[in-house]
């Protein structure tokens, strides 16, 4: 596993959660679309080989389609998987929405110190993180809640 993990919620406002596999320091915020997306490019440029991205999968539904035509999500899973390409060497990780909100449990997330009062977005671009960490290995006591 590389020792850098980005994951992101991306939207018009997106979540994201950064995990250093060497010192196990965990982060997470919120960013506007373009600060999202200047995110991305600079860790991209910045870690190169050393990063992976994980984001959510985003599916366009009639649904979708009948309540919005603002396309925030697509165009930084775009982003994603280009920064992805040209820097890191790889494909980004894309996961379903639902198997990461099903693991990754509000409980779970505040029993990692992970969880962030607010809005959600970080917490919704910490599980994510969180599936794939324990996909790849990763294990802490504190998970069997």
């Amino acid at each position: 596993m590389r020792p850098f993990i980005i994951a992101m919620d991306p939207g018009k406002t997106s979540g994201w959660a950064m995990w250093d596999n060497h010192g196990h320091h965990f982060e997470s915020g919120e960013d506007d679309f373009y600060h999202m997306a200047q995110r991305l490019h600079v860790a991209g440029k910045m870690m190169a080989d050393k990063l992976h991205i994980v984001t959510e999968a985003f599916l366009i539904t009639v649904n979708t389609a009948k309540n919005t035509q603002a396309t925030w999500s697509l165009e930084l899973n775009g982003v994603a998987k280009y920064v992805s390409m040209a820097y890191c060497d790889a494909e980004a990780t894309v996961q379903l929405q639902s198997a990461a909100k099903r693991f990754g449990s509000d409980d779970r997330l505040k029993s990692l110190g992970w969880h962030k009062p607010g809005k959600g977005h970080a917490n919704d671009a910490a599980r994510p993180l969180l599936l794939f960490l324990v996909n790849h290995g990763w294990t802490d006591k504190r998970l069997v809640i």
